[in-house]
């Protein structure tokens, strides 16, 4: 849930408190939680960015992207550049934007343009002091180069060079493991006995990762499964013979439509008079009991000793999949997609209470 802000925030000094700021950067949706007037603030955007090269006809505006101009600061590559992410990268660019899904390596090379994207659609600040708590599925390949691309100072602009400068300065309190804030969030929730192995399954866009958790939640097990996460079922509903006849165009339906119409829950394509619920519905169980069927196989060893199997990640929120995820003796986060963001803010809180 998405809380309420004033359109004018008072801006801040270098002597203000560190914000303290989770950011799950995920193949499909940037996720970020931070707290902002005493209430805890959940941003998202579409993991995409596109580099603009001319000037923009109009402004473009949305609380799930951002637009910014890149003065100076650590970051020298990027002055005198300006990117749209999420949503506006897409709109500009619809089929030449960068997907974070693209590549694993992306989540590292562009987690600061995502950052920044998300602080364009908050209350303007003249300088924000961010905390971080980050995660990464690979921290033996990514932590050095996430730790030098991201922290320091940057001065930038919100919606072109002309508008006001804004300061960005960025500490980075820990990267931790993927899945990590899941966890965190979870075990605040008692939703399982922390002092017993938990096997938790990571429905994602583009991957389902399982996971083993020993007693006390240190990692020990984290494999992605060689078959794709949600975006197998969106494609496979875009690819569907019924679709495609009512499109009439030979091509297949946007995938991102898709999307939209499964998260209203009314699952209506777009603006068009088709209702895709059925085709859903019939493509849904094959997808997950597949997926599951893996995840448990790859799991097996710790079978025994865990103590509880738990799901999260923003699949486990659509339609119907906590229901049969339930009769696998699976118990799904509430808010599933936004577990980890929020568990790594939490993190960041207690990071911070003892620096």
């Amino acid at each position: 849930m998405l809380t309420t802000t004033s359109p004018i925030e008072a801006g801040t000094g270098q002597n203000k408190p560190l914000i303290p700021v989770g950011v799950d950067c995920g193949a499909g949706l940037t996720k970020r939680c931070l707290p902002l007037h005493q209430k805890q603030t959940l941003l998202r955007q579409p993991s995409k960015l596109v580099e603009l090269k001319s000037p923009l006809l109009e402004d473009l505006n949305s609380s799930e992207g951002g637009h910014f101009y890149y003065h100076s600061g650590n970051r020298s590559d990027l002055i005198g550049r300006q990117f749209l992410t999420g949503e506006l990268a897409s709109w500009k660019a619809p089929t030449t934007h960068v997907k974070l899904s693209d590549d694993p390596a992306l989540k590292a090379e562009y987690s600061l343009h995502m950052v920044l994207g998300a602080l364009a659609s908050l209350p303007h600040r003249q300088e924000w002091n961010l905390f971080l708590v980050i995660s990464t599925h690979s921290r033996t390949l990514f932590n050095d180069r996430l730790k030098q691309l991201i922290t320091g100072n940057h001065l930038i602009s919100f919606g072109g060079q002309k508008q006001a400068e804004v300061k960005v300065n960025i500490t980075l309190g820990t990267i931790a493991p993927e899945g990590a804030g899941s966890y965190s969030y979870s075990k605040r929730l008692n939703l399982f006995d922390s002092d017993a192995h938990v096997i938790a399954f990571d429905f994602g866009t583009s991957t389902v990762i399982p996971q083993v958790f020993s007693p006390k939640g240190k990692l020990i097990y984290h494999q992605p499964l060689e078959i794709n996460g949600c975006i197998d079922l969106l494609e496979a509903i875009a690819c569907d013979g019924e679709l495609l006849q009512y499109l009439g165009t030979g091509k297949a339906g946007n995938v991102e439509l898709i999307r939209q119409g499964i998260e209203t829950g009314q699952f209506n394509y777009g603006s068009r008079q088709f209702n895709f619920r059925s085709i859903y519905a019939q493509l849904v169980k094959t997808w997950l009991a597949d997926r599951v069927r893996l995840a448990f196989n790859s799991t097996q060893e710790w079978r025994d000793a865990a103590g509880s199997v738990v799901a999260w990640g923003g699949g486990t929120q659509m339609p119907g999949i906590a229901r049969m995820l339930e009769t696998q003796k699976i118990t799904t986060v509430p808010s599933g997609c936004w577990a980890n963001a929020i568990g790594l803010q939490t993190i960041a809180s207690a990071l911070l209470a003892r620096r």
